[in-house]
């Protein structure tokens, strides 16, 4: 019985998706549900489909394909997973020279900046680079610590009025940073994949004037056969009548 309700849901799965072709596959239910939403929003007839196990693809139709590409690209689908500070240095027991460690640090306090500010509504894609202080022996010379952050944005994102709060928040996440080193790079983003226009239905396109001509030309055939009829009718008794 077990065997007999996969197969069903097998042979189900199979007729939803048996014309459509996988556009990403392994993915979260979270990122496919975004893409899912980005590619129906932009006409795109797509499926969600379940692999088991936690992941998920999506499935669209093969001429949408090239056009469904485009819209998860524009999009900056899927989303790229940032690594917090623990998952950086969890279970290291090696040895690492402090310019490692250094390294290291810096790029675990750009993943949880980058993480926080993807947070903000209407942020596509999110991005920081941080470069901690710098000494140099040889010369003696100290660099500060500075921050670059770049963020793409739709139009009616409230980040565009955030500015002071993404330099505010970064200073205070890493250490020696001040606000006046702290760049932050807005880049709007505008799309350029819309929906397909709805095109303009053909007379003999429509199903219902189809129809109605159909009848009007069955209705007409009718009148044409009853005709006929009752002329042969009238000529053959006329002859009679003559014969007569």
């Amino acid at each position: 019985m077990k065997r007999f309700v996969c197969l069903c849901m097998v042979l189900a799965t199979v007729l939803i998706t048996g014309c459509k072709d996988s556009l990403y596959s392994g993915i979260s239910e979270k990122d496919a549900n975004e893409m899912l939403s980005a590619l129906l929003r932009r006409g795109v007839d797509a499926e969600k489909v379940s692999e088991g196990k936690g992941l998920y693809y999506v499935a669209v139709e093969h001429d949408d394909m090239i056009r469904a590409l485009d819209i998860i690209r524009e999009n900056s689908l899927p989303r790229i997973p940032f690594k917090s500070l623990g998952t950086v240095f969890s279970g290291d027991s090696m040895i690492s020279s402090q310019l490692e460690e250094q390294a290291r640090f810096a790029y675990a306090l750009s993943q949880e900046l980058s993480d926080t500010f993807s947070k903000i509504d209407g942020v596509l894609d999110s991005r920081v680079h941080v470069t901690l202080v710098q000494h140099e022996q040889s010369s003696g010379i100290t660099t500060p610590p500075s921050a670059a952050v770049f963020l793409r944005h739709t139009p009616n994102s409230p980040v565009v009025n955030m500015v002071g709060e993404i330099r505010e928040t970064t200073a205070k996440a890493v250490p020696g940073l001040t606000r006046e080193r702290v760049t932050v790079m807005l880049e709007d983003y505008r799309e350029k994949i819309f929906p397909p226009s709805l095109k303009t239905q053909e007379w003999y396109e429509n199903p219902v004037t189809m129809i109605g001509f159909g009848m009007g030309g069955a209705l007409l055939l009718v009148v044409i056969a009853v005709a006929v009829l009752f002329k042969l009718k009238y000529i053959s008794f006329g002859k009679f009548g003559n014969k007569e």
